[in-house]
This record gives structure tokens, sequence and C-alpha cells, in this order.
């Protein structure tokens, strides 16, 4: 954590602009006339630089828990806040801002994808670290054409789960068929015009349709509540980490320093998989970091360096504030993939306050019937991950 060490009153103040609620209309219109009449006034005599505000406390354990555990803010960040931001990103952070004369950073300029990835790794460094379960609770969604290719249809689940450390103590899961509905307005005047089905039969071969398997049927209502003992672990067949069973001394054993941590997951990702280089290593490395940050159970530190190596890597392009597939605001980072012979547009939403992950997703073009161009893909929303005294319902 060195290098964010060597700079935290400039990412602190990225981490707390990204965080911030945009200003009103007015507050924006107001702040660009007084911009313009700066710029329009003669030079004047340095005025005395204010003060700078105070530091607001650091939290305590218990109640940075609270907060890790409620629902992200919903707020989206406004013009004023990214001027702010491309101020403070501009200077060095022990340098006094002044306004005049005019400086020459666009008010208008985003925050990078670095600034926002350095920004989360300050914020989850800061998380706790303890708790009786490791919790995690996500809604997986797909966008797929009808089998008749005149619409698109999305589907939704739900599942969390409870690992836990005690001993004689079993992990558990619940989870949920939340249904399938025509994705959007136009979709669904589609699908009235096909005869409003209440489900879908797919067929044997389902290629351009998207992320559905052979032969499924696809049902429009939801399904009853679901749940029972986590036998497997924390197993995720698409993960390096998580490609076997990990035991916690195994978690416990992954380096928090970013230098260490990606030479592991590089040792780890060439004994899976093979000596990759160029943009391959550099996929299978972002989607490990993405593993560690939302999926595995280890210590904060472990989690902001990850942060910090795909800060390092090329490829991720910020595209601001945007809100995610459950109506969330936060900083969304795009890059491609190739899976299955083709590239992939994917995502990243990270919430800037709490350095969590809101959500991956993944889009590409398809073509329905008549001719319409549509986005199919999938996604993962996260609502929480990390640890709680909280048990699950027995």
């Amino acid at each position: 954590m060195d290098e964010l060490n060597d700079r935290p009153d400039e990412l602190a103040a990225v981490r707390d602009l990204l965080s911030m609620p945009g200003p009103s209309s007015e507050t924006v219109d107001a702040g660009r006339a007084r911009l313009q009449a700066a710029l329009a006034a003669p030079p004047q005599a340095p005025r005395r630089a204010p003060e700078a505000p105070q530091r607001v406390p650091a939290r305590t354990t218990r109640r940075a828990r609270s907060r890790w555990w409620a629902p992200v803010r919903n707020g989206l960040i406004g013009a004023a806040s990214a001027a702010a931001l491309a101020l403070a990103v501009a200077v060095p952070s022990n340098s006094l801002i002044d306004l005049s004369p005019v400086p020459a950073v666009s008010a208008s300029a985003p925050p990078t994808a670095r600034q926002v990835l350095l920004a989360a790794a300050i914020a989850m460094a800061t998380a706790p670290s303890d708790g009786a379960y490791w919790r995690t609770s996500v809604v997986t969604g797909q966008l797929i054409l009808s089998p008749d290719r005149q619409y698109v249809v999305k589907r939704q689940s739900t599942r969390e789960t409870w690992l836990t450390r005690k001993n004689g103590e079993q992990d558990r899961w619940t989870g949920r068929y939340l249904g399938a509905k025509p994705a959007t307005p136009q979709d669904e005047a589609a699908w009235r015009t096909a005869g409003s089905p209440s489900h879908w039969q797919y067929p044997a071969d389902v290629t351009g349709l998207g992320r559905v398997s052979p032969q499924a049927l696809v049902e429009s209502a939801p399904g009853p509540p679901q749940g029972g003992p986590h036998r497997v672990a924390w197993r995720n067949a698409a993960g390096i980490l998580t490609k076997q069973l990990v035991g916690w001394k195994a978690l416990s054993t992954i380096p928090s320093d970013p230098t260490a941590l990606r030479a592991f997951l590089v040792t780890h990702i060439a004994r899976e998989n093979g000596a990759y280089v160029g943009r391959e290593m550099e996929a299978e490395l972002r989607e490990s970091c993405l593993e560690i940050i939302a999926g595995l159970p280890v210590s904060p530190e472990v989690r902001a360096s990850a942060y910090q190596i795909l800060a390092s890597m090329p490829g991720m392009k910020p595209e601001g504030a945007v809100t995610d597939p459950l109506g969330r605001a936060g900083q969304a980072l795009s890059y491609q993939v190739m899976r299955d012979g083709r590239l992939s547009d994917e995502r990243l939403v990270i919430d800037a306050e709490s350095g969590l992950p809101l959500a991956t997703e993944t889009r590409s073009v398809s073509r329905v019937a008549d001719g319409r161009d549509v986005e199919i893909g999938s996604f993962i929303a996260y609502e929480q991950i990390g640890w709680t005294d909280e048990g699950p319902a027995q």
C-alpha cells in the first residue's frame, strides 16, 4: 500500500468527491456564471488561499461495519463535483488551490480509470475485517433473445451465502428465481404481438440468442425460495483462485502487497491455464482481481491491492457516473474481453465511497427478426459483500 500512503490527501479527495451527490441545476448555472465573469475580468492580485476544510474523524469499527452493510446511496456526480475533482487531482497534495488566475485544467474533465480505482482502494483498505459470517448477496440476470428472435427477454435470480469459520457450523445459502419479462417497452410491444407468452422453450441451437442453455424452458413466473447447506465452499468454475475448494488457511496466505499479489496471481494463472502472455494474461489477471474484490473472504488489504493492480493495467476506460442494473449510482469502467472467440464489452460499476463493486456487466449487440439492433448480455449486481454478525435464518 506504499503508493496509496504516499498520496493520502489527494486520493482521499478523489474518493470523497466521487461519492458526493450532484449539485442542483441552479447551483451549476450560478457557478458557471461566476466562472465566466472571472474569465472576463482583468487580472487581480493573488488572493489569500482559503483555509483547508477540517477532516471528518475516522469512523469506529462498529459504525464502519454498519455502513458497510447499508444500501449504497443513490446520488449522481454533478458538474461542480467533477470540476472540483479535476482540480484536486491536478496539483500536488500539499498545494493550495486558487481559482485566480483560472487554472488550465478543464472543469468538465472526468476522473480517469486510475483515479477511480485508487480511490476505491483507499476506501476498501479501511473496511471491517472481522465478523461471524462472510456474507454475499447477489442478483444475477441475463438479457436473451426470445426463441423466435422477435424481442429481448430479461430474467433474474438472487442468491445469498453465509460462510463461517465457527467450528460445528455449516455454511448456508438461499436463493430464488425472480422470473422473466420483456426487457424494454419496445420489447414488451413485440411480446404482446407474439401473443404474450408466459414461458419460452428454447431450441437445441441457441447460437446468437445470448447466455441461455440449449432446450432451456424459461418461465415468466418467479420460483419458490430455496436454500440449504452450502457444501461446496466458495467454488466458482469461472475463477482462478476459487476453481478448487479453498480453505480458510489457504486464503490467509494470499499476499497483501500489490507486487507480491500480482506475482502470486500470475503464478496461479499459469498453473491453471498455461503460460499466457500479453493481452491474454492481462485479461486473466483482471478477472482474478475482480474475483478477489467481489467474491473472496480475504483481508481488506488484499482487496485494496487488487484494486491497485487493476489501476496499473491498461485497457480500462472511465465512463463516469452511471446507474447499475439495480438502479444504484456509481462510477463505471469499461473494458473488452475475448469470449468464445468474440470481443465482448464489459463494465465494472463501483461505489466510490465504500470501494465496493456494485455490478459487473457484459454486453454485445444482436439483431432481432425485424432488423433492429439490440443489446444482449448478462450481469451480476452485488447487494451485500463483507463480514457480518447476522447469521442466516434457520
